[in-house]
């Protein structure tokens, strides 16, 4: 049975899949707001740069006032500041039975339940490092890995349906803990925007063993929050956190020992490279606004909705916000005032 699909944002994340689905001989189309990505893949197709081999995929790629017709499955890939705008462009296109996937940091899939009831919105969280290299080009140096599922947890036949048409281009398993492993990748997430506080590795900002500690106290912070709004720390059922291939989160959780989660980070260090730079610095550069918004200060909202402190998580919020609006510089000094805070 072939289905209709629609991207919204063909960016890297939907650029990279819904190419692939696109190769693949599924009837796809792409709607973006970038006038020079959707000019240059209307021109020249959209390059898709994978380990696999490099392929060009000719596309209907329109802006957003341009959708026509309706759709069996959307795919929502834009930034989560985005979802409510990407929301209401697509719903009145989604057919009767038509599936909402999120495929995008943060917890996003509640929002697409609101529209659409919770057997027709599925999440996907994604594990795979890729970038956006110019105008129609898009990149990725990891073959990725897709976690898909209902916040409810149970499978139904779409979920089967939407995951056998993911696996065949890009490896991909149905979870029935969608919203623990949206919780895993958050604190990766956090991790970006706290190592963007200086065009620096986390090798340099990190370096010393005061700077391990204050780190290890923001990821206690960001795994206190996931638990308490859902994402256990055990196998039980329900939702929990997932080891990634980075580090464990719950090894980070306060109740754990501070000495056990500083060893747990020196561990995780041992990974870190000296020419590595955290994903939203290169957005912050170019002045383009970040998710943290919907990622980061989620965390905070939701501490403050459970009553968790998080003094370094909304310090980290604020400074964000100032290099967004250019109130402040980016660098080491940045480090320096965080530890200095009264509330780190």
């Amino acid at each position: 049975m072939s289905h209709r699909m629609i991207v919204i944002g063909t960016g890297p994340i939907g650029g990279i899949i819904g190419g692939r689905l696109a190769r693949a001989g599924h009837d796809v189309t792409f709607v973006d707001v970038d006038k020079e990505h959707v000019a240059a893949i209307s021109e020249k197709g959209l390059q898709v740069d994978v380990p696999d081999g490099p392929f060009n995929v000719k596309i209907k790629i329109v802006f957003p006032d341009e959708i026509q017709g309706k759709y069996d499955i959307a795919f929502i890939a834009v930034r989560s500041n985005y979802t409510p705008d990407a929301l209401n462009t697509v719903v009145p296109h989604l057919a009767e039975d038509g599936l909402l996937v999120s495929l995008q940091n943060g917890i996003n899939p509640p929002l697409l339940e609101e529209r659409v009831g919770p057997d027709r919105a599925i999440g996907v969280a994604i594990r795979m490092g890729c970038q956006k290299l110019e105008a129609g080009h898009v990149q990725t140096a990891t073959r990725g890995h897709l976690y898909v599922g209902h916040l409810h947890g149970r499978r139904t036949p779409q979920l089967g349906n939407l995951n056998g048409l993911l696996d065949a281009v890009i490896p991909s398993e149905i979870t029935d803990n969608i919203l623990g492993v949206l919780w895993s990748k958050l604190t990766y997430t956090c991790l970006g925007y706290y190592g963007s506080l200086a065009d620096a590795s986390l090798v340099t900002s990190c370096a010393d063993e005061a700077s391990r500690r204050m780190l290890t106290e923001f990821f206690a912070e960001v795994v206190a929050v996931g638990t308490a709004a859902g994402a256990r720390l055990g196998t039980a059922a329900g939702a929990r956190f997932i080891p990634l291939a980075e580090y464990n989160p719950p090894d980070f959780h306060p109740s754990r020992p501070f000495e056990e989660r500083l060893a747990a980070l020196n561990t995780f260090a041992k990974s870190w490279r000296l020419d590595d730079r955290k994903g939203p610095l290169r957005q912050i550069q170019k002045g383009i606004k970040t998710e943290v918004d919907f990622t980061l200060a989620h965390v905070v909202r939701e501490g403050e909705r459970l009553g968790i402190p998080t003094p370094l998580c909304h310090r980290v919020l604020e400074m964000i916000h100032q290099l967004e609006s250019g109130k402040r510089q980016l660098g080491m000094q940045n480090y320096a005032e965080l530890r200095a805070s009264p509330t780190a």
